[in-house]
């Protein structure tokens, strides 16, 4: 399996799925095991999260209003579903990792 390079040390200690749920930024993030530092998804990750949050909340919208109220718990949920899978399948291959800019890490 492919590792990715932490930013603090350069080693390739992070594994795709620690990095599908580091986080942005303003999370603590993963550890890496080689030198302790915090790794999360940089903020091209946060833009795309908002931007498929977005879409995901209009068709939530659209699926209440418009399908019979019997069916529309189904799409809504799938809907959600969907987009949180999509999140972290870029999260995990398309982003690159960032320190994290909390300040109470040390």
């Amino acid at each position: 399996m492919k590792k990715f390079e932490c930013p603090h040390c350069g080693e390739k200690t992070i594994s795709p799925i620690k990095k599908a749920f580091a986080g942005n930024q303003k999370s603590k993030g993963v550890v890496c095991p080689s030198c302790g530092g915090h790794c999360t998804n940089d903020m091209k990750s946060a833009v795309f999260h908002t931007i498929t949050d977005f879409i995901m909340l209009v068709f939530v919208i659209i699926f209440y209003f418009a399908m019979p109220s019997g069916t529309n718990f189904f799409y809504m949920a799938a809907a959600i579903i969907i987009t949180f899978v999509i999140n972290r399948i870029a999260d995990a291959f398309f982003f690159s990792l960032a320190p994290s800019m909390r300040l109470d890490i040390k």
